[in-house]
């Protein structure tokens, strides 16, 4: 559901975070499970920003760090384990909608600040700094990091950086403004490359998920009167390349560039059964009302679910919800 509780106005909220960053000592970092660019980036830039404040800060990711964000400054860092007896004063939640964003079952520890820009945010942090302007998360830990008067060093730069690009599609999509561009040449005479960074992000891939991105476009589906585009990724798909680190990025973006194509669907099935879809939207149809009844979030014209069960009724149930709202949305045929 989209947000409920009372929040502060971002600039009141971004100054409790300076405040609480400045007065604590001990940080574990979390972002959510299966990582993007806004993920990783955001994550890296406050932990070096920390550090640089004499801060001890620790990064967690349940999952692996997908080969295109190998490139950054420290990425190595960011641990898929922190049960080691690391015990943080503060935990830090970076683009995500909740604490089971990071891992089933995740509690944090001591006290929860939670930065991020969904819409569909829980509002769960002691602190919470939501912006839902925001291009990226990566535009308000620069925010941050601007007000908390720390230099912007290459390291920062080339992390944040990356996440405004990734979550702004290279600087295509609408949530796209003068800021983001204002932000973004700062980050670029700090030191960020914006060609060996979008080399490394965009250019960077595997035979693997050249296989897979291969077996998705060969087999697309284009409905409710060529305004939705989906397709899937099967388990079976996914263990012949060695698993999700495989997984073409920005995929489902690139099914919604088919002409005329409203909305695209891109289904993942899992291992443990059911499937997580990403869905996006070129603008007309607002996707993050459609994962919100899928039991999941996002904005609107990018979003998702995850969800658990039997993967072919969840998948038919995902379909139906998706023509349905399309239809409504479009004023088509309820037939599609």
């Amino acid at each position: 559901m989209p947000i409920a509780k009372p929040i502060d106005p971002p600039h009141v909220a971004l100054e409790k975070v300076v405040r609480e960053l400045r007065k604590r000592d001990r940080f574990l970092i979390c972002s959510h499970v299966r990582p993007d660019g806004d993920c990783v980036g955001s994550t890296l830039g406050l932990l070096y920003a920390l550090e640089a404040m004499g801060k001890t800060a620790r990064a967690f990711n349940a999952s692996p760090i997908p080969l295109n964000f190998q490139f950054l400054p420290g990425w190595e860092r960011i641990a898929n384990d922190v049960r080691d007896g690391f015990e943080p004063e503060t935990t830090v939640f970076v683009d995500c909608g909740g604490p089971d964003r990071v891992e089933d079952g995740f509690q944090p520890r001591g006290y929860v600040i939670n930065i991020d820009h969904h819409a569909t945010n829980d509002v769960f942090g002691e602190v919470n700094y939501i912006d839902v302007k925001a291009t990226a998360v990566g535009e308000q830990i620069f925010a941050v990091v601007d007000r908390l008067g720390i230099p912007l060093t290459p390291e920062i730069a080339t992390n944040l950086y990356l996440a405004i690009l990734s979550d702004t599609g290279g600087f295509r999509y609408p949530n796209t403004r003068m800021h983001t561009f204002e932000v973004a040449a700062r980050l670029v005479d700090a030191g960020a490359n914006p060609s060996t960074i979008s080399q490394e992000f965009y250019e960077t891939r595997s035979p693997e998920s050249l296989w897979l991105q291969g077996q998705v476009l060969s087999n697309l589906h284009i409905e409710c009167e060529g305004t939705f585009c989906w397709a899937e990724i099967t388990w079976d798909m996914y263990k012949k390349v060695g698993g999700e680190e495989n997984e073409p990025d920005g995929l489902v973006s690139d099914m919604r560039g088919v002409r005329g194509v409203e909305v695209s669907a891109l289904v993942h099935e899992l291992e443990e059964g059911g499937l997580r879809v990403g869905i996006r939207s070129k603008g007309k149809v607002d996707v993050s009302v459609l994962a919100q009844r899928l039991g999941g979030g996002g904005h609107h014209n990018a979003s998702g679910a995850f969800i658990l069960g039997n993967y072919d009724e969840i998948k038919r149930r995902v379909l139906g919800e998706s023509r349905r709202h399309i239809a409504e949305s479009l004023g088509l045929k309820q037939s599609c």
